[in-house]
């Protein structure tokens, strides 16, 4: 089966379908425009950024969709002046051009609020709103289907997207039994009306918008590293790591400065997540493994550390550890320890939709277990985006086979290639305090720093990695004194892209 066979066949809706099936079909359908199409009108295409999903049945009573006749995949001009793309539908429609909203009716479409064109640049390359997306659809040359928009199959490698509620269901100060009565003008039968006002109330706040989100910030695009002064501490640092560190920066012409207003040097775990080259996000450092007596007064308000250094950054409230984030393409991988730590029940799914819509992008949880040798639960010790779909794991599978494999296999169902660092059957004696850390190095550009400890599995690791990142500098330092912290060189680090130091 082809791919526009099989998005008819998704789009392919009835009367009696259920919605937890009809959520699925949108989620499918979604992942397919974003990844496999676009719209193709002469020479130019563009590609869906922003889709709203509508759609009636018996079982799934979202009144808010107006009524229509139609096979899937035909456009729609809906009565608000935007642009469908029609589900299956089938409505009894009356000659006074009134409809039978009755058990046997099913409707709806996908609105296109957003469009991306690949052949422009600038403001012109957006086309923002249903309004905008719709003038695709005006003024085609009559004797020719040329410049008609087509729906084509597009391939736009690993995309992501994030949903939010649709928007203008509702227009200022309107209630709902208003709104409900009007759009019941158009039936001439229909279910028992408050009904369908409680049937409105909850599908208006629906998460059935979904936005497309690209490639975000990665550590290859940054070009400046900040770190701790707390790391030349003689009584809790390593002063002799950081001058090596130091140094090793200097040899490879990485621009690196120190951070004011610290009280940690694991300047990772508070620091905020660069998403984009203008777009910090700052968030609420209260990790569980420093909330006694002894270790709270080590948290760090990120937001003294940044008006600092005169940067804006836009904050939310939520609970989350800077080294449980690691970008992969559009994706950003968080092991389930979020949860918990906002007190939220493991894998509740509205959770999942608000810390997707504070990041701007999706999220892949994973699922991480304590352990004596993991008190932290961060993603950034599992695993390292290497480019396109791939990411390179740590060895975690040497100790936790299963473990490993349950977080295999959640990254491959999103589409990514996973390859295991393993030392087990290659050292005749693995040593577990410490090679652990490989995967926790620092990438800057194109230079990469990772950690040795004089041991058999130093140059395994550098295999791994060389073979991850076949363009990259890549050299090692000794960092046994910090590795016995819990911690490696990209917990250390803070990197960023800052267009002055370009």
């Amino acid at each position: 089966m082809n791919n526009i066979d099989q998005l008819r066949q998704l789009m392919t809706l009835d009367a009696i379908m259920k919605t937890s099936d009809i959520k699925e079909r949108f989620e499918k359908i979604a992942k397919m425009l974003f990844e496999s199409f676009a719209i193709q009108k002469g020479e130019t295409v563009y590609l869906f950024k922003e889709i709203e999903f509508y759609f009636y049945n018996k079982n799934h009573r979202d009144i808010i969709t107006y009524p229509r006749s139609s096979k899937p995949l035909c456009w729609y001009n809906n009565r608000f002046g935007g642009i469908d793309l029609n589900f299956e539908s089938n409505i009894e429609c009356r000659e006074s051009k009134k409809y039978d909203l009755d058990d046997t009716a099913y409707f709806g479409g996908i609105l296109i609020r957003q469009l991306v064109c690949v052949n422009e640049v600038g403001s012109s390359k957006v086309l923002s709103g249903p309004l905008r997306c719709a003038e695709l659809f005006k003024h085609n040359d009559t004797t020719s289907s040329f410049n008609e928009p087509q729906l084509v199959k597009y391939d736009n490698g690993m995309v992501g997207y994030i949903r939010r509620p649709r928007i203008n269901i509702l227009q200022p100060k309107q209630i709902v039994k208003e709104k409900v009565s009007g759009i019941l003008n158009n039936y001439h039968v229909y279910p028992e009306k408050g009904k369908l006002c409680d049937d409105f109330s909850t599908f208006k706040g629906k998460l059935y918008r979904y936005i497309r989100c690209d490639k975000l910030m990665h550590d290859e695009d940054t070009n400046m590293v900040f770190i701790s002064p707390w790391l030349k501490d003689k009584n809790g640092g390593g002063p002799e790591f950081y001058q090596r560190l130091a140094n090793l920066f200097e040899q490879l012409g990485i621009e690196y400065k120190e951070l004011k207003c610290t009280n940690d040097y694991w300047v990772r775990d508070y620091m905020p997540i660069q998403l984009g080259k203008d777009e910090l996000l700052n968030y609420h450092y209260y990790p569980n493994y420093l909330v006694n007596m002894d270790d709270i007064e080590t948290i760090t308000d990120a937001s003294k550390v940044l008006r600092g250094m005169g940067i804006s950054c836009r904050s939310t409230n939520l609970i989350i550890d800077g080294g449980n984030m690691v970008p992969c393409g559009p994706y950003i991988v968080m092991t389930d320890k979020v949860f918990s730590e906002n007190r939220i029940k493991k894998d509740d799914a509205d959770f999942k939709a608000l810390l997707e819509s504070e990041l701007g992008h999706p999220v892949v949880i994973i699922p991480w277990t304590p352990h004596d040798d993991d008190v932290y639960g961060h993603s950034d010790g599992f695993i390292k985006w290497c480019g396109d779909n791939r990411i390179l794991m740590g060895n975690h599978g040497d100790c936790y086979p299963e473990e490993a494999a349950s977080i295999r296999r959640i990254l491959e169902s999103y589409g990514f290639e996973v390859t295991e660092i393993r030392f087990k059957d290659k050292v005749d004696t693995p040593c577990y305090e410490f090679n652990w850390a490989y995967i926790n190095f620092l990438q800057v550009g194109k230079n990469i720093i990772m950690p040795k400890f004089d041991i058999d599995e130093d140059a395994i690791a550098l295999q791994y990695i060389q073979t991850a990142f076949p363009n990259c500098n890549i050299r090692q330092i000794e960092m046994k004194e910090i590795a016995k912290k819990g911690g490696a060189l990209h917990c250390l680090s803070w990197n960023v892209y800052l267009p002055k130091h370009e």
